[in-house]
């Protein structure tokens, strides 16, 4: 399927090496949020050569790395290396670097050099497959899509599917029978594009309280029926983000709600509020017939650490209006270095994680 490759001199010179000797130029579609290790994986399918020596032809690598598959890891480029694989494909380097999140600072290696790097620390993101619809369409036919995300998990708005970082599989969760929760999700967004960083905190924590009461009762009717609408296992956690997601979007503004009475009343008291928050979530506990006594848990771990953060006086952005006032919530997680993620709550707890206690 490669071309046929070019001659000895025919390559482009970058600064002391040649690079073009062995291989085409060839095209490659690129997907949004494709991780680098993805991509070149891709690469190296069309050119129909190994990623290592893929690798090698970009730049330098610590000695021994041997290439991993897109799932397991990430794979890191300098600048130069970068301006490689963008005339490798006869694109614009900055074209590549806006397709592919890593190749874009602070991401890039240091240095002059043309070299690349398995790092071993974790990364700030994680790597989730790509819609199977999605890498059909754009990827070639070359396995498997990886996407650089937030979240473990993703949905692709335009096919209706979801996907997980520990599925098995490609192709994802058809939601064609989740209505509700597509039709959350959308509002999620909504919310996150009028609050900014705050509304993503505010989903983050009401994920937090909403999957730890699914950790404690999994089998509720509700949860339950969806799963099997879906053709889901009631009890798998990584799918469980779909099932719960009508309820987190119902206690995200219940929160919402709180923040904003808080943001009111600067100098308190807030009894009020959360009597207000307290019976609400009651209501919906009760809805989901949650066992009573135990729902108020996540909520009183909330309430006591959002106690701690007071309003300021005339603390407010935006128009003044009752609701373009910044919630408390921004205080409590300011600072945080990726509020879009949905890690990030301030519940002491991964529901998410099934070797977790929650």
């Amino acid at each position: 399927m490669a071309g046929q490759p070019q001659g000895p001199g025919e390559g482009s010179m970058l600064g002391d090496a040649v690079w073009g000797g062995s291989l085409s130029r060839q095209p490659v579609r690129f997907v949004a949020h494709e991780s680098n290790c993805s991509f070149l994986w891709r690469v190296a399918g069309v050119q129909g050569v190994e990623v290592d020596f893929l690798l090698a032809e970009l730049g330098d690598g610590p000695p021994g790395q041997q290439a991993l598959r897109p799932h397991l890891a990430e794979v890191l480029l300098s600048g130069a290396a970068a301006d490689r694989l963008a005339q490798m494909l006869g694109v614009p380097s900055a074209r590549l670097r806006w397709a592919l999140p890593h190749l874009r600072a602070p991401h890039l290696m240091p240095g002059e050099r043309a070299r690349w790097e398995w790092p071993w620390e974790p990364l700030a993101h994680c790597l989730v497959p790509a819609c199977g619809l999605c890498a059909a369409v754009r990827g070639g036919g070359w396995g498997e899509v990886w996407l650089v995300w937030p979240e473990r998990w993703k949905i692709c708005e335009r096919h209706g599917r979801f996907t997980h970082l520990r599925q098995v599989g490609p192709g994802g969760v058809d939601m064609a029978q989740l209505p509700e929760s597509v039709d959350a999700h959308r509002r999620r967004g909504r919310l996150e594009r009028r609050l900014g960083p705050t509304g993503a905190v505010l989903v983050a924590d009401a994920f937090a309280l909403t999957g730890w009461w699914w950790r404690r009762a999994p089998l509720t009717r509700r949860w339950a029926e969806r799963a099997g609408r879906a053709g889901l296992q009631p009890g798998d956690v990584e799918t469980a983000w779909l099932l719960v997601y009508p309820e987190a979007l119902q206690v995200a503004r219940a929160l919402l709600r709180y923040e904003q009475q808080r943001a009111d009343r600067p100098g308190g008291p807030w009894a009020e509020a959360e009597t207000d928050l307290v019976a609400e979530l009651s209501r919906l506990a009760s809805e989901l017939g949650l066992p009573p006594g135990r729902w108020q848990v996540p909520v009183a771990e909330w309430l006591g650490r959002h106690h701690k953060c007071a309003p300021a006086a005339g603390d407010s952005e935006g128009s003044g209006r009752r609701r373009d006032r910044r919630p408390v919530t921004a205080l409590i997680h300011h600072g945080d270095k990726n509020p879009a993620s949905l890690d990030h709550s301030c519940l002491p707890w991964d529901w998410s994680d099934p070797f977790t206690a929650v």
